[in-house]
């Protein structure tokens, strides 16, 4: 990606977006204390899209951000599992009120099989779908698939297929052709507080790393407008991180970077949140309908650094807050409207934020992401440890996608 911009207005803005930019900019990996010292919990990214195998809406969270890496508190890609003790949430909202109506729960149990995990999946509705616990109607069950083993789809009772295994970290921001000091700001952001490689590819945007990836598909969804977001939860129905869109809380609940003013991270309701770090935990605590109350004089402030105009500033924190994905069949797919898994989110993000923003010539952007994606379920790429059968890279020892 190249942009071309008036001098003063993109040096103004590379300044603004090196202020606002924090290791989690590119999605929401390691986004608050509680995940960073709880990888289990974290949520990297989230990807809504209508799925090939069923013509449903496809569902992707990925957690345990980072894997095989080597970085401090990460393990290998053959190691890691979810928590038997937290429940997995996608939630959506169908009437519009940033209130989840319909949810589907996952949760696991002790590893049988080394990183084999047996796993349940409900779906609540209502005041069950609202109270992030373990309720809800039973709708399947079976077993994780474990890195370099069979795979392991499971069958819900309305044909939702379930898939929870380890598989590249399927995040995307293409930025090498940035112009500097946008590059710099962004590489900094991406590779200075974990270390990794940060290059601009689908394939090294965090070096070559996995997670665990959840992917569940849902046949007779999709078909009207909803609104959608993911939480994962403790055993009491506190939520201990949740994710909507791309890289909010990187972008707008950051620590100061090295080198800026603190004074200018400090929570605007200092009194509430003392820190940065605890507007983060709070945010992952809270439920979208509360947004707009609780973080829009903090999004104001963000925007205001971002020089978005004054007469713009309440409908720019309207379009972002409540932090969800929507999804209009009726409209054209491509973010904000879900979230494929080849989509440069991150791009639309600061191409939106910055007014100033042009292409080259001849360029045509956002670009696509590489990996090897296959429109089978569950459509992600191999693990960076994918074991293939000798002589040859195309085909895994074991299927990693449906027939």
């Amino acid at each position: 990606m190249r942009f071309v911009a008036p001098p003063t207005r993109h040096f103004i803005y590379a300044t603004a977006l090196a202020a606002l930019c924090g290791p989690a900019l590119a999605s929401d990996h390691r986004d608050s204390p509680f995940t960073q010292q709880n990888p289990q919990a974290d949520i990297g990214d989230t990807f809504l899209f209508q799925g090939p195998q069923t013509g449903g809406l496809a569902m992707v969270m990925t957690l345990n951000p980072l894997s095989g890496s080597g970085a401090d508190g990460t393990l290998p890609s053959d190691k890691i599992t979810l928590s038997p003790d937290l429940i997995y949430i996608f939630n959506l909202d169908t009437d519009g009120d940033a209130k989840a109506d319909i949810a589907y729960k996952i949760k696991v149990g002790q590893p049988t099989n080394g990183q084999q995990q047996p796993v349940e999946l409900r779906r609540a509705i209502g005041a069950e779908a609202q109270d992030a616990k373990w309720t809800g109607t039973v709708h399947g069950s079976g077993q994780t698939t474990a890195l370099n083993q069979d795979l392991q789809v499971v069958s819900g009772k309305m044909d939702e297929l379930l898939f929870v295994g380890p598989r590249r970290d399927p995040f995307f921001f293409d930025f090498l052709t940035v112009d500097a000091p946008v590059a710099l700001a962004i590489k900094e952001a991406l590779a200075g507080g974990d270390h990794l490689p940060a290059e601009g590819s689908s394939e090294l945007a965090f070096g070559r790393t996995d997670m665990t990836l959840i992917v569940l598909e849902v046949p007779d969804l999709g078909k009207d407008p909803l609104n959608y977001w993911v939480t994962v939860a403790d055993g009491t129905g506190n939520t201990v991180d949740r994710m909507g869109r791309a890289g909010i809380q990187g972008i707008y609940l950051v620590d100061a970077p090295t080198g800026y003013n603190p004074e200018y991270y400090t929570p605007r309701n200092a009194a509430k949140y003392p820190t940065i770090g605890d507007l983060n935990n709070a945010y992952n605590a809270s439920t979208p309908d509360q947004d707009g109350a609780n973080y829009g004089e903090q999004f104001t402030y963000r925007f205001q650094q971002l020089e978005v105009s004054q007469d713009k500033l309440a409908e720019k924190v309207a379009f972002y807050l409540p932090d969800m994905i929507q999804w209009d069949p009726s409209a054209a797919p491509g973010y904000p409207n879900g979230r494929n898994l080849r989509e440069d989110a991150i791009f639309w993000t600061l191409y939106d934020l910055n007014p100033f923003m042009e292409p080259a010539d001849g360029v045509e952007l956002p670009h696509i992401g590489t990996q090897r994606m296959r429109d089978r379920f569950p459509y992600v790429a191999p693990s960076i440890n994918q074991a293939f059968k000798p002589g040859n890279q195309i085909e895994p020892v074991f299927p990693i996608f449906m027939k």
